[in-house]
């Protein structure tokens, strides 16, 4: 095995599909490892996207909402 089959990606699924290949199932929303190779097969089919590793999970999500003006 090469180091590039080695690496793992971890991905976001950005819908429901089976890889008919491996026999997989990927459900979205739940983060899955995948290999370089299969990641960039399914990235290229817009299967998944790339699970950001740099933002902290607490934060997806809220956002803090605009300050209302000339109401009280």
């Amino acid at each position: 095995m090469s180091d590039a089959e080695s690496q793992t990606v971890r991905a976001m699924p950005t819908r429901d599909f089976s890889d008919a290949g491996s026999e997989r199932n990927f459900t979205v929303g739940q983060a899955v490892d995948l290999t370089a190779g299969e990641f960039a097969n399914f990235q290229a089919a817009g299967l998944v996207k790339a699970e950001p590793t740099d933002a902290p999970a607490a934060d997806a999500g809220e956002a803090t909402p605009p300050a209302r003006r000339g109401s009280k």
